[in-house]
């Protein structure tokens, strides 16, 4: 642990914005959230570990609305699948910081697709092993939820141009692209003395079974692209002007072009 970051964990935090990493499924988020819990210890606070103390999203909604919770105080960066709209966000006494890595919302939507067939874990899993792709859209609606601009919708709470940009003026944001995932946590850790030492390994990539057909096998998979290209029509507008690494406040400065590997995901 450096003395930077010894200094920032013995200063007063309310002074300190919060620093919230929305953890998009299937953006290389289990490898930030690796480096996060080794980087930062028991000042990175996991979403999955305050469900599980507060035994679900209705305890720990609870928890927040009462005096000024504790993670608020002790926490350097929040990390975990939810959105701008939850209540960890709106609820915080402390200014806040917003961080996210973003990818193609096609290719993310067929990767999550993939991803749930193969992990019989998933909650979702037994429902798509018997649809494809396309009977999906219509048959499942918690995945559906991930198939309609759900990145916007995630890391702003929008998804017109006007309510993203009025997200963008009121927080500072530090956005990455999947294929410049490197450069981006160099770029998260970096204003707390740390520099990245070696290439990440990816976590978390798609299970592959020989009995477990990939969506791009599937005979209406062309339908399937389709309608998400449609469906995703801003967030594949915002996407495709999105650079490798893109920040929006002093302390977030924008750093050289990052050349992208083009590694990401299954």
């Amino acid at each position: 642990m450096t003395t930077i970051l010894k200094e920032i964990i013995s200063a007063q935090l309310h002074g300190v914005p919060l620093l919230y990493f929305i953890h998009l499924p299937r953006t290389g988020g289990t490898t930030i959230n690796r480096l996060l819990k080794y980087t930062f210890g028991d000042r990175a606070i996991f979403h999955a570990g305050l469900l599980a103390e507060h035994g679900g999203e209705a305890g720990l909604s609870a928890a927040l609305a009462g005096p000024a919770h504790k993670l608020y105080h002790h926490a350097i960066i929040v990390t975990g699948h939810f959105g701008m709209a939850h209540p960890l966000v709106r609820l915080s006494p402390r200014s806040i910081a917003i961080a996210g890595v973003m990818r193609d919302p096609v290719a993310r939507i067929v990767s999550l697709y993939d991803y749930i067939r193969g992990t019989p874990s998933h909650p979702e899993h037994a429902a798509l092993s018997v649809l494809s792709l396309n009977q999906a859209l219509d048959a499942v609606p918690d995945f559906a939820a991930h198939c309609r601009n759900a990145q916007l919708r995630t890391l702003f709470n929008a998804t017109d141009q006007a309510g993203v940009m009025a997200a963008l003026r009121r927080h500072p944001y530090l956005l990455g692209r999947v294929d410049a995932l490197e450069g981006f946590a160099q770029r998260l850790i970096a204003p707390f003395g740390f520099t990245l030492g070696d290439a990440l390994p990816r976590l978390n990539e798609r299970p592959r079974f020989a009995d477990v057909a990939p969506a791009c096998a599937q005979p209406d998979y062309a339908a399937a692209l389709g309608r998400l290209r449609a469906y995703n029509e801003a967030e594949l507008a915002f996407f495709a002007q999105l650079p490798p690494i893109f920040a929006n406040a002093p302390g977030l400065a924008r750093s050289k072009p990052y050349q992208a590997n083009g590694h990401q995901p299954a």
